[in-house]
């Protein structure tokens, strides 16, 4: 295993550590509570990766199954922005959320609201970019209710890292060209799901995800791959990505042939882009949230 992915599996383990919500979470203990929508975040433990002061946390149900869900981070009177961020793992079942929770407290530590998405990671397409535009929709329009102010609610932003920057950068392609302003951060996105199969990259990540090759449900990769879709994504939209040099998962390549702003950040690997305790993390968070 790569430094990076066990960098990645480690920042799992402590994600695991701070918690999310426990099946016996007493609803009364959060007065906004409404019933199968949102519970209170219990932390089962503490970890030195993400830690520090504590950060206002609830659960946000957006569909049916037990993976349509957000872990909303920070507190929604005082923050200054909106963050929604899809957590990668190429696409495969065994990775969920856990990995990105020390991002979204550090995130949420320093003033915003940051609503970290979970999805269906099994059954292949369409169900992740299904999952992730219900998710994104259902955040947008709770944040009033939330007490999220007018500022910060117009003040979105939209990241997600590897994979979960490839969804982000779809569900762009697939907004109508007038609304509000949004700022697009993917974080090492997959970017070229075609490339991806005819190389055989990720030890076939992709071609499980999609179930079949382009050349037998080429309409399925059309309404998926960034890169087929980059022209599609509306001017009001403003991407820039970060992608790190020294990635060893999803190589900067990627990035720097897709048509939108890239901030390569020098000895940089996949890991560094959401590892709080990386030194490049300062950087990072100012692209995100500058």
């Amino acid at each position: 295993m790569s430094d990076e992915s066990a960098r990645i599996v480690e920042l799992a383990e402590a994600g695991a550590k701070l918690g999310g919500p426990s099946a016996g979470a007493d609803a009364s203990l959060d007065p906004t509570h409404r019933s199968g929508d949102r519970e209170p975040l219990t932390p089962s433990g503490d970890s030195q990766v993400g830690a520090g002061r504590a950060v206002p946390a609830f659960r946000h149900v957006y569909g049916p199954a037990k993976e349509q869900f957000v872990e909303v981070y920070g507190d929604p009177a005082a923050a200054s922005a909106t963050v929604v961020f899809v957590h990668g793992g190429y696409f495969r079942p065994r990775t969920d959320l856990a990995h990105a929770r020390p991002l979204a407290r550090a995130l949420a530590a320093s003033g915003v609201l940051v609503a970290l998405v979970e999805y269906r990671r099994v059954g292949g397409q369409p169900r992740l970019l299904d999952d992730v535009t219900a998710a994104i929709d259902s955040v947008c329009a709770e944040l009033p209710g939330w007490g999220v102010n007018g500022a910060a609610r117009e003040n979105l932003m939209v990241s997600g890292h590897s994979a979960g920057g490839c969804l982000v950068l779809a569900w762009a392609s697939h907004l109508p060209a007038e609304g509000p302003r949004i700022r697009l951060r993917p974080l090492a996105p997959v970017t070229d799901l075609l490339r991806e199969v005819a190389d055989g990259l990720g030890d076939g990540a992709v071609l499980d995800y999609m179930g079949l090759r382009p050349e037998e449900d080429l309409a399925a990769y059309l309404r998926h791959d960034p890169r087929s879709r980059a022209a599609l994504i509306p001017e009001r939209v403003d991407v820039h990505s970060i992608h790190g040099d020294a990635d060893g998962v999803v190589n900067v390549e990627f990035s720097r042939v897709f048509p939108a702003v890239c901030t390569e950040l020098a000895g940089a690997n996949h890991a560094d882009v959401i590892d709080p305790e990386s030194r490049y993390f300062a950087q990072v968070s100012k692209l995100l949230l500058g």
